[in-house]
C-alpha cells in the first residue's frame, strides 16, 4: 500500500507567497535595464526642451541682427561680392553679400580680404551645396532660414548662412561669428537661467572637447552622458545632467534603491509567511490539543461519576449487610466525590484565569501550614496508594503576604503530578525554606521525569507529558501547570523545575518575602 500524500502548511505557504514574491523581484532585476533606459531617456527629452529653448533663442538674435542690417542698407544697387564689419557687435567679425542666380551660386567671383578664409569659405560652401539650394527654395516661397556651417580655417569661427532676395536679384548672405565669444556673452545668461538649482549644462566644442561655457560658476563636469549639437553652431554641443549626480549615477542608484526595496519586501513578505506558518501550526496544534482536552476530561469525568453511581446503587438496594464494606463502599464515593470537584475546580479556575476574573485574597499566610495541611488531607490517599513522604518543614519561617487558598491548590496540583507520574519508587519529598529575597516549597519525586524536549511546554495549557507508557495512561485535563504558574506569577513570584528522565522531578515555588502584590 502506497503512502498518502499529504500536502505540508509550509508548502501551502511557499506556493501562495514566497515563490510569486521571488518571481517578482526576479522579473524587477532583469528589468532594471530597461529603468535605466527610461532614466536617460527623461533626461534626453529634458535635453531636447533645453537645447530647443537655446536654439530658438539663438534664432531669434540672429534674425534681429539681419532685419537691422537690411533695414539699413542698400542691396539694390550691388553686382558683386560686398564684405563690411558691423559696429557694436564685437562677435561678429564681418559681414559678406554674394549675388547668385537660381542656378549656380557662382562662387567663381566670389572675393574677400583674406585669401585663406576665402578659400576655405568656398569650400564649405560648396560642400553644403544642397542645403544652399534649399534656402533659395524657402526663400521664393517668404521663408527666412538661417544654418550653421562652423569653419576649419580659424578655431572657433563660424558662418551663419541665409538667403535674400532684392526684387529679381538673389543674395548669399554670410555673417562671421567668433562662436566662443557670442556663447559667452550672449547664449551663456540663458543657460544659467533654464538651468535653475536642478541642472548643469555645458557648452563644449565637438572636436577638442574645450569646455566653452557651463552653468555652475566654479567648476564643471568632467563629461556629461547626453549632448546634442546647437542648430546654428554644429561644432558645439549642449550637455546636461542633475546637479550633484550623473546620469549614470543617478542610474545606478535607483537601481540600487529598487534592489533594496525589493529585498526588503521579500523580506516582510518571507517574514509575514513564516508567521502566518507558525500562527497555522499553533492553531492547529492547539485544536488538537483542545480535542484531546475533551476526550481527557470527559474520561477523567466519567469514571469518577461511573464508580460513584455503582457504589451509591449497590448501597441504596441494601445489598451490604456488612458495616465495614459500607463504610468502604462510602470513602470510595467521597474519594470519587473529591476527585470530580477537583477536576471541575481546575476547569472553573481556568476559565476564571482565560477572561481574566480571577481574583487572589491576600493576607498573611505561613507557608508550613500550606504544605502540613496537604499532606494531611492527602495522607489517606498516599497510604492507599503506597507512597511515602518525606517533609522537610523550615520551622523559623515568618508569614507573607499571600492568597493561601490559590498557593493551596498550587501544591496540592504538583502534589497530584507526583503521585500520577511515579513508576515503582513511590516516594514523595516536601519540603520549604529561603532562597534571597524569596521563600520556596518545593515537592520532588522519584518518577519518569521529564524529557528536555517536553520541559519546556510543561507550563502551557491543555500540554500534557505523554512520553513513556505511565505518561501515557496517566489522565489528566493538561491545565493543572499553568494554572499553578499563572497564580505564582500572581504573587510576583516564579516557579523553577528541575527533572531527569528515569530520576524524577523536582517543582519549586518561589514567593518574594516583601510581596507587594494585590488581589
Amino acid at each position: 500500500m502506497s503512502k498518502r500524500f499529504i500536502i505540508k502548511p509550509w508548502l501551502i505557504v511557499g506556493l501562495l507567497l514566497v515563490i510569486p514574491t521571488s518571481l517578482f523581484t526576479a522579473i524587477e532585476l532583469l528589468t532594471l535595464n530597461d529603468q535605466e533606459e527610461v532614466i536617460e531617456s527623461i533626461y534626453t527629452k529634458q535635453l531636447e526642451s533645453v537645447l530647443s529653448s537655446i536654439n530658438q533663442h539663438t534664432d531669434d538674435i540672429a534674425n534681429n541682427w539681419i532685419d537691422d542690417h537690411e533695414s539699413n542698407t542698400d542691396l539694390s544697387k550691388l553686382t558683386g561680392t560686398f564684405e563690411e564689419s558691423l559696429s557694436g557687435f564685437p562677435y561678429i567679425r564681418s559681414f559678406i553679400l554674394h549675388p547668385i542666380d537660381s542656378i549656380s551660386l557662382n562662387l567663381g567671383s566670389f572675393s574677400i580680404s583674406n585669401d585663406t578664409l576665402k578659400k576655405e569659405i568656398v569650400n564649405q560652401l560648396l560642400a553644403h551645396n544642397n542645403e544652399i539650394e534649399q534656402l533659395k527654395r524657402y526663400i521664393k516661397s517668404g521663408y527666412r532660414k538661417i544654418i550653421g556651417i562652423d569653419l576649419e580655417y580659424q578655431q572657433h569661427l563660424s558662418m551663419l548662412v541665409y538667403v535674400s532676395q532684392v526684387q529679381t536679384q538673389t543674395f548669399l548672405n554670410i555673417l562671421l561669428l567668433d562662436a566662443r565669444q557670442f556663447i559667452s556673452e550672449v547664449l551663456s545668461p540663458r543657460i544659467q537661467m533654464v538651468a535653475g538649482n536642478d541642472l548643469i549644462i555645458v557648452v563644449r566644442h565637438n572636436k577638442t572637447n574645450e569646455l566653452i561655457a557651463c552653468s555652475l560658476l566654479n567648476e564643471a563636469p568632467d563629461e556629461v552622458v547626453k549632448e546634442q549639437a546647437i542648430w546654428l553652431l554644429p561644432d558645439y554641443y549642449l550637455g546636461i545632467q542633475p546637479v550633484g549626480i550623473s546620469i549614470s549615477e543617478l542610474a545606478n542608484k535607483r537601481a540600487t534603491q529598487n534592489i533594496g526595496l525589493l529585498i526588503l519586501v521579500d523580506i516582510l513578505l518571507i517574514t509575514g509567511a513564516w508567521l502566518f506558518y507558525r500562527n497555522v501550526k499553533r492553531e492547529l496544534h492547539l485544536a488538537k490539543v483542545k480535542s484531546d482536552f475533551v476526550s481527557n476530561v470527559s474520561h477523567e469525568i466519567r469514571t469518577p461519576l461511573a464508580l460513584i453511581s455503582m457504589y451509591a446503587e449497590t448501597l441504596q438496594l441494601g445489598r451490604l449487610k456488612e458495616e465495614s464494606k459500607r463504610q468502604k463502599y462510602y470513602n470510595i464515593i467521597y474519594r470519587e466525590t473529591q476527585r470530580l470537584s477537583g477536576i471541575v475546580n481546575n476547569i472553573l479556575n481556568f476559565s476564571r484565569i482565560e477572561s481574566g476574573r480571577q481574583k487572589l485574597s491576600f493576607g498573611n499566610v505561613n507557608i508550613n501550614d500550606i504544605v502540613e495541611d496537604v499532606n494531611n488531607n492527602y495522607n489517606y490517599h498516599f497510604n492507599e496508594k503506597g507512597f511515602t513522604v518525606d517533609t522537610d518543614i523550615n520551622h523559623e519561617l515568618r508569614s507573607i503576604n499571600a492568597d493561601k487558598q490559590a498557593l493551596t491548590e498550587c501544591v496540592i496540583n504538583l502534589v497530584d503530578n507526583a503521585v500520577k507520574y511515579s513508576a515503582d519508587t513511590k516516594k514523595i519529598h516536601l519540603r520549604t525554606g529561603v532562597r534571597a529575597s524569596y521563600q520556596f516549597i518545593e515537592v520532588s519525586d522519584e518518577g519518569i521525569g521529564i524529557s528536555p524536549k517536553e520541559l519546556k511546554h510543561i507550563f502551557d495549557k491543555f500540554y500534557r507529558v505523554t512520553k513513556g507508557a505511565l505518561a501515557h495512561h496517566a489522565k489528566g485535563s493538561g491545565l493543572g501547570l499553568s494554572i499553578v504558574n499563572h497564580l505564582v506569577q500572581g504573587h510576583q513570584g516564579k516557579i523553577e523545575v528541575e527533572s531527569t528522565e528515569g530520576k524524577g522531578s523536582t517543582f519549586r515555588i518561589l514567593l518574594p518575602i516583601n510581596n507587594s502584590a494585590k488581589p
